[in-house]
């Protein structure tokens, strides 16, 4: 690292010196225009006037594979990595399946659409300016629906209850608020106005991903749970069920805790949550015990479907418990660098 005086020229200009090696190195001349942007956490970086300042602009992808999996995951993925518009192009124009696939990947994506379609092109365009957008928000309501489909989730499989659409729908809203905040992090890593426009410190909006990523997790065990259900001939006995219950109940606790307690940066509550995580891993490894040694009086394909759900929750709370220790690491990075 080296060091520069600030000096003040006419006019009440500052100026500081750049290193003659380091200009050169990129291209710098003098009498070259520079752009100066600042930032949020007191940072200025300098670019040429020519520099590409805009690379997350356009996306130009060419599609070499048929089959609608392929155009509807090149969407999904241009937009995770924070394109604004992004072009589909094929030699041959696509077939209908696949342009209703792009629709289906853009139904899915919040403040995106289809502007327009021809033959071999399709452009999708994401409409939302970031300087409207909450990772904050997407993150609490990513929070809340996930901690709702672990409990309805439950509740469907114990009763056997066919309620595949509406826990389907919820996912599928818990997707999207991920994705909202996949794609705010993902632009950040290019672009530092993300992160003005976010009015979010990198080591905020990293816990927010961070906890993002798992609460999605969760959200997928849920479905999975509510999918096993469905296929039971029968509800679960009574004894069995409220177990089951009380312990899917400790999971939705401890994991809406641990997300309340990174958003908080709270250390007390990241505690309280592993605690909470801690206690419903007992609670579920107890239910396995009983499942094994035959006091849980079910049929063998429900006892097996039991022990399935039971590995789902339990991959639930591991969510749980790696959210606490990021908002422990969050809480303490806050205190000890004043961030």
């Amino acid at each position: 690292m080296e060091t520069r005086k600030l000096q003040e020229v006419g006019g009440g200009t500052f100026t500081v010196s750049i290193p003659k090696g380091w200009a050169t190195s990129h291209g710098f001349e003098v009498g070259m225009e520079l752009r100066l942007y600042t930032h949020r956490d007191g940072s200025i970086l300098v670019r040429s006037s020519d520099a590409d300042v805009d690379r997350l602009d356009d996306a130009t992808i060419d599609i070499d594979t048929d089959g609608p999996e392929a155009v509807e995951r090149a969407v999904r993925t241009a937009h995770a990595v924070g394109f604004e518009t992004i072009r589909l192009r094929r030699s041959v124009a696509f077939s209908d399946a696949e342009r209703e696939a792009v629709r289906s990947a853009v139904r899915g994506l919040v403040g995106t659409s289809v502007l327009s379609e021809s033959g071999g092109e399709i452009t999708v365009r994401h409409l939302l300016d970031p300087s409207s957008a909450s990772v904050r928000q997407s993150v609490a309501q990513l929070q809340y629906v996930v901690v709702s489909l672990l409990r309805d989730a439950t509740e469907a499989f114990v009763d056997a209850a066919d309620t595949h659409a509406r826990i389907r729908d919820r996912a599928d809203e818990a997707r999207r608020s991920a994705g909202m905040v996949t794609r705010h992090f993902s632009r950040s890593l290019v672009s530092h106005a993300e992160l003005d426009a976010l009015d979010v410190s990198r080591p905020e909006l990293f816990a927010y991903h961070a906890i993002a990523r798992r609460l999605q997790t969760a959200a997928d065990q849920a479905v999975r749970i509510a999918d096993i259900g469905e296929k039971l001939s029968e509800p679960l006995a009574e004894d069995a069920a409220a177990d089951v219950r009380a312990a899917a109940d400790g999971v939705a606790c401890a994991v809406d805790d641990a997300a309340t307690a990174v958003v908080d940066g709270d250390v007390t509550m990241a505690r309280r949550a592993r605690v909470r995580c801690d206690d419903a891993l007992e609670s579920i490894e107890a239910i396995e015990r009983r499942l094994y040694d035959g006091s849980v009086s079910e049929s063998v394909p429900t006892a097996v479907a039991l022990s399935t759900a039971l590995a789902h929750l339990q991959r639930s709370a591991d969510c749980g418990r790696s959210m606490a220790d990021t908002a422990a690491t969050t809480a303490i990075r806050a205190q000890c660098l004043d961030i």
